[in-house]
């Protein structure tokens, strides 16, 4: 396990591989986007100009970064925002999550209820399940247009497709689960089944990726009251959703494991993000990894990330 670079986040979330930055990954309490190269080691830190949640790359090498309250075309480097695409009935306590681009080159973007992170937080219903599922999972074309695929969601997390089967698999964290779909020609998404629920002790799913022979990479995050009555070992699984066994376990020792991404020159190195909040000061001294960009090597080969064709010029003026 090797440490990559220098910046130590707040709480990092949703690590994308990139052909020229390398690992581009997101430190959402401070609001900044940090660039790692493996090969160089070369290491750069970018005020995110707001709440950024995720970031996907564009064909023209540009990017999206998904805000939580809409979409911009952004240059991190240039320190530039431009207004893209807001969906519907967002919130300061409703607001977007995770976001890639699928195979159809259109952003599928996920919300958030800002109050579940307050009831698992709260010793009297840490333990129970949440009642509200009003986020959405929204599907957006390169030109901007939204469309709402799947409500009855709470956190929407992990994102992954099989292309060949069209196959769509979406992390709920609320529910604990990882939910299997068919995406038809009409651009409807039909549920198939749950290929995987953990336990809460475990930690509830977050941030997923995909390799080559279709495995799921799987982040499990436990909440601060989750990680203090815990003593399971936090890990990314790899999961077989066709088998719906786990066939590989990555031990980690920080309680918060965020997301993951497959990458590197011949994309056989897992990269990690973790997160130092909410951990106590003394339990921080424990943890020293904690907040840090991981990088460990696995027998898997990832996949060419898919890219949002060249934006067409955005509704909004």
């Amino acid at each position: 396990m090797k440490i990559c670079g220098h910046y130590q986040a707040k709480f990092a979330v949703r690590p994308i591989w990139h052909k020229h930055f390398g690992v581009i990954w997101l430190d959402i309490s401070a609001q900044k986007i940090i660039t790692y190269h493996p090969t160089t080691e070369e290491e750069n830190v970018y005020d995110a100009m707001g709440p950024i949640e995720a970031i996907v790359s564009v064909e023209d090498g540009q990017f999206i970064g998904v805000y939580k309250d809409g979409l911009y075309n952004i240059n991190f480097k240039m320190g530039t925002k431009k207004p893209f695409a807001f969906p519907p009935g967002l919130s300061a306590m409703h607001y977007l999550s995770d976001a890639k681009c699928g195979p159809d080159g259109y952003l599928w973007v996920g919300s958030s209820d800002g109050f579940f992170k307050k009831f698992r937080e709260t010793a009297p219903t840490a333990m129970s399940d949440y009642p509200f599922h009003n986020s959405k999972l929204f599907r957006i074309s390169p030109d901007g247009d939204v469309q709402a695929l799947l409500e009855n969601i709470t956190l929407s997390n992990g994102l992954a497709w099989q292309k060949e089967t069209n196959t769509f698999y979406h992390i709920d964290s609320a529910k604990q689960s990882i939910f299997q779909y068919q995406f038809t020609e009409d651009g409807i998404l039909e549920f198939q089944r749950i290929v995987y629920t953990s336990e809460m002790l475990e930690g509830f799913p977050g941030g997923m990726t995909i390799d080559a022979e279709d495995n799921l990479w799987i982040a499990l995050f436990k909440g601060g009251l989750i990680a203090q009555k815990s003593d399971k070992p936090s890990r990314i699984i790899c999961l077989n959703p066709t088998t719906m066994q786990i066939s590989e376990e990555i031990f980690l020792p920080v309680s918060h494991v965020t997301s993951c991404v497959i990458g590197g020159e011949d994309l056989n190195m897992l990269y990690i993000t973790t997160a130092r909040e909410p951990l106590s000061q003394a339990r921080a001294t424990k943890e020293p990894l904690a907040g840090y960009l991981l990088e460990i090597p696995i027998s898997s080969v990832g996949m060419e990330q898919f890219l949002v064709p060249v934006m067409q010029k955005s509704k909004i003026q």
